[in-house]
């Protein structure tokens, strides 16, 4: 019985393991790219022409190629955030995000 017990909660560990490997390619989520401690993921149909700025500096507003804010993320282990909400606490920087995505930038006058 002890056997079987062991054998069960492997299973289960097991499980558990491959999910949370593979949760986000089963959330319908594709890895583009790693910002240091932080993965990229997209998901979303493509759509041109972003009329939503998603950051704005002293100098420019940055804009989305052909996607718009909810379909990306980002990720560091289980912790999961928008690109806004890394933007906001300084978790990653718009330099680090032009190097894995398109974005658009304008000069603001």
């Amino acid at each position: 019985m002890n056997g079987l017990r062991i054998g069960v909660t492997f299973v289960i560990v097991f499980g558990i393991f491959l999910l949370s490997v593979f949760q986000m390619q089963l959330r319908g989520y594709e890895k583009i790219g790693r910002i240091e401690e932080w993965t990229v993921y997209y998901s979303g149909e493509e759509e041109c022409e972003s009329t939503v700025p998603f950051y704005s500096d002293s100098s420019y507003q940055y804009y989305y190629m052909c996607a718009d804010s909810e379909s990306f993320m980002v990720k560091s282990g289980f912790e999961e955030h928008t690109i806004e909400y890394a933007f906001d606490n300084n978790l990653i920087t718009i330099g680090d995000l032009e190097e894995v995505i398109d974005v658009s930038k304008i000069e603001i006058d």
